[in-house]
């Protein structure tokens, strides 16, 4: 009875133990799949890919330097020396014909008003004498008390009165007429580019006291690669030239926003080419552009703008690609992109490139619509490797 008691406590701890081998090696088992799957997926890179698709973009050319100018400018001058009193402008200022820039003022040209005045009320007083003494004698040749040639002689002594008060409210007119000379007007419609005296200064006549300009519309040039523009001008004549915002935003002066495109950014204006030397048809490398450049809120200025970008107003509908998808573009055209073959393996792919926007580039040969494209710097991954591709849309 104890022999069979110890027996299947035997038969017990030896099922145990079995369970528990069997428990340990399926641990093992598992614990080195795992380890296994991953060791295998350490061994491949998870790259960035998307599918070339076709899309809507526009040409872009980046980091163009510009210089602006009016396409006139002159100088509002003083007409008459003497003491600035005020300015009633601003650089920067749109106005209008006949608006009030200045006033001067001269302390010899007021006295010289004073006494041109004290001589009319003089001359009047004369004048007035004469004409009285005229009409009495005139009574009295009637009335036969004094001889006609006293009577001739009064009258041509109050015509020569009356001249003389005209004589002096003509010149008292000719003074008034340089005193008009104080007030500095505009001579027609423009904009404030520089003011050159302040008030309380003396200015003599001649010298300038304000530049102007008609901001509107200026005049730009550039110079491109021979690439890029060729890459431009496959889109028209028409551009939008966008300047970094900073270079706008910081004024000292306010502009006219009701005049703003409603179609455009605030630091975007419209440009028309207008002259291309040496001509595109030319192998130079670079172009000089002349561009016609629309401002009717002026806020741009007549100066020098560097990381401007240039962009064309149409759009075209073309085969694109990211442009990190992009290595080692040529001259030409001819780059490199990375694609995946039936292993997930990468391989280097040449294409050939067409126009280029802020994000995408055209793609006019190489690569068909639906090919898988990595989107990522080559220092990342090198041809041949196996990679898991994860898909994005761009």
């Amino acid at each position: 009875m104890e022999a069979q008691r110890y027996l299947r406590i035997a038969i017990v701890a030896i099922i145990v133990i079995v369970i528990l081998v069997a428990g340990y090696g399926a641990y093992i088992n598992e614990a080195s799949r795992r380890h296994i799957d991953k060791m295998a997926a350490a061994q491949y890179t998870v790259l960035p890919v998307t599918r070339a698709g076709y899309r809507d973009i526009h040409a872009v050319v980046k980091d163009v330097s510009i210089t602006t100018r009016a396409l006139w400018t002159i100088d509002v001058t003083a007409q008459y020396e003497g003491v600035i009193q005020t300015v009633q402008a601003y650089v920067g200022q749109r106005i209008h014909e006949g608006d009030v820039l200045a006033t001067m003022t001269n302390n010899d040209l007021l006295a010289s008003i004073a006494s041109a005045e004290a001589d009319i009320e003089g001359a009047r007083a004369t004048a007035l004498n004469y004409a009285q003494t005229a009409e009495r004698y005139k009574y009295l040749v009637e009335h036969n008390a004094i001889s006609q040639q006293e009577y001739d002689s009064a009258v041509a002594q109050r015509d020569a009165a009356r001249a003389k008060l005209e004589n002096k409210i003509a010149q008292r007119d000719l003074v008034r007429a340089e005193e008009e000379k104080m007030i500095i007007s505009a001579p027609q419609d423009a904009n404030i580019i520089q003011i050159y005296r302040e008030a309380g200064k003396y200015v003599r006549a001649g010298e300038g006291l304000f530049m102007l300009a008609d901001l509107r519309q200026l005049n730009a040039v550039s110079v491109l690669p021979h690439q890029k523009l060729l890459e431009l001008l496959a889109m028209g004549d028409h551009f939008i030239v966008q300047i970094p915002t900073h270079r706008l935003t910081h004024k000292a002066y306010p502009f006219d926003k009701q005049r703003l495109p409603s179609d455009l950014k605030l630091n975007q204006f419209a440009m028309k080419l207008q002259h291309i030397y040496p001509s595109a048809d030319s192998q130079s490398d670079y172009h000089q552009v002349l561009w016609e450049v629309e401002n009717p809120g002026g806020i741009m200025e007549p100066t020098y703008y560097d990381k401007v970008e240039v962009l064309s107003r149409k759009t075209i509908r073309a085969l694109a690609v990211p442009l990190a998808c992009v290595h080692g573009m040529e001259k030409d055209g001819k780059a490199s992109v990375f694609t995946l073959d039936n292993e997930s393996r990468l391989a280097r792919q040449t294409v050939t490139c067409g126009i280029s926007d802020e994000n995408m580039v055209e793609i006019t040969g190489g690569l068909r619509e639906g090919d898988l494209v990595v989107v990522a710097t080559p220092a990342d991954y090198t041809e041949g490797m196996k990679v898991e591709a994860r898909e994005y849309e761009f």
